[in-house]
């Protein structure tokens, strides 16, 4: 099996030899491309909707799986078992996966393993995250067909720093990427200058202006 770049990026990122719950897992293509490449033993495949569900039924059945993949409908976390330590939440808002990773406290628990991707609105993802005992280890951006993608690597260790808003915009991506100088935090600038022209708030204007200084 073969990913897209986004899944790739998201895959690149799983804590190998471990199972992982996939939330959100679609047609399941994550964990089957985790198993059949030798990195983690097994997987729960979960989704909210009885649609991608029964899709991801199928991509396990054609790649003769189901003694390592269970399907599991769940909202969210809420039916995963908890005795699994690693996550993949993927292709959702940033916004929707903090509610997520909030609805299930039972996963603040230290040494848990996450890999996030959030589609829209990562700076409220980290906001939460860094607010909440999370730790940011690593962060990777990519570019496919005109759309930036990015993904966490996080862990649970229930430390609280404090941290500056243009940290929760600029977050861990490596700073030597073209996309993520160029492409990346432009893209925030942008966002941020349309709030700033409506409101014409000094703390937008002051953000703004920390996120030019990391383009230099």
């Amino acid at each position: 099996m073969k990913l897209d770049l986004r899944l790739t990026m998201v895959a690149s990122l799983v804590r190998p030899g471990k199972p992982i719950a996939d939330i959100g897992t679609d047609h399941a293509y994550v964990p089957v491309y985790l198993i059949k490449n030798g990195i983690i033993p097994s997987a729960y495949a979960c989704d909210v909707k009885v649609g991608p569900l029964d899709n991801a039924k199928k991509t396990i059945e054609e790649f003769e799986l189901e003694d390592k993949i269970t399907p599991i409908l769940s909202d969210g976390l809420i039916s995963v078992p908890h005795d699994v330590n690693d996550f993949v939440i993927a292709g959702m808002g940033g916004e929707l996966i903090a509610k997520i990773l909030s609805d299930s406290p039972w996963v603040k628990e230290e040494g848990n393993h996450f890999v996030l991707q959030p589609q829209t609105h990562a700076e409220d993802l980290r906001h939460y995250l860094l607010s909440e005992g999370y730790e940011i280890l690593k962060e990777d951006v990519v570019k496919d067909k005109r759309h930036l993608y990015i993904a966490m690597e996080v862990s649970y260790t229930g430390k609280v720093v404090a941290h500056t808003e243009s940290d929760y915009y600029l977050g861990k991506l490596p700073k030597s990427s073209s996309i993520y100088k160029k492409d990346y935090i432009e893209y925030m600038i942008s966002r941020l200058d349309v709030q700033y022209k409506a409101t014409r708030k000094e703390d937008i204007k002051a953000l703004i202006d920390s996120l030019k200084e990391a383009l230099s």
